[in-house]
């Protein structure tokens, strides 16, 4: 026997589905995971007027660099989910601006690595900073068991939604 289960869409649009319950559940996942998708790129906005130094993309960019700079631009891209194009041409301002610097790799002049400056790392970890103090606020909402989870749960969720899209 199948039944409608009606949920509440992340945009804003009603989902109905024919199936049994785990199907519903599953439907309610994605929805609570649509949201949540949804919350983060509104959170990224609201994070710019605290900077008056860096944008948030730039801010983004350069702890992609950090992350896998080392690996050429277009490891910087497939991270960031920007072309490399724009990658290539963001990363260029921020070597204007001193943050970030190109190497070459292994005495190949065709293969070049991105890198952050001392003045680049220090702009991050500051950042970074301001954007944790922010969201300890969310931390100290959190009971005790839920922040036992909560951590290792979104890094695995992360893993999972990289998979998917």
């Amino acid at each position: 026997m199948t039944e409608q289960i009606p949920a509440s869409g992340a945009l804003g649009r009603s989902v109905n589905t024919v199936s049994g319950a785990s199907r519903g559940e599953a439907l309610e996942f994605a929805d609570a995971l649509m949201a949540f998708l949804s919350a983060s790129r509104r959170t990224r906005g609201r994070l710019q007027p605290l900077f008056d130094d860096i944008t948030v993309p730039q801010l983004v960019l350069l702890d992609a660099i950090q992350e896998c700079g080392r690996d050429g631009v277009g490891a910087v891209a497939a991270l960031t989910g920007l072309s490399q194009p724009t990658v290539t041409r963001s990363a260029g301002a921020l070597v204007r601006d001193g943050l970030v610097r190109y190497s070459q790799v292994d005495g190949d002049g065709r293969r070049r690595v991105l890198e952050l400056t001392e003045r680049g790392s220090t702009v991050l970890a500051a950042k970074r900073a301001v954007v944790a103090g922010h969201i300890a606020g969310a931390w100290d909402n959190l009971s005790p068991a839920e922040q036992d989870l909560v951590v290792p749960l979104l890094r695995h969720l992360t893993e999972l939604v990289d998979k998917l899209f």
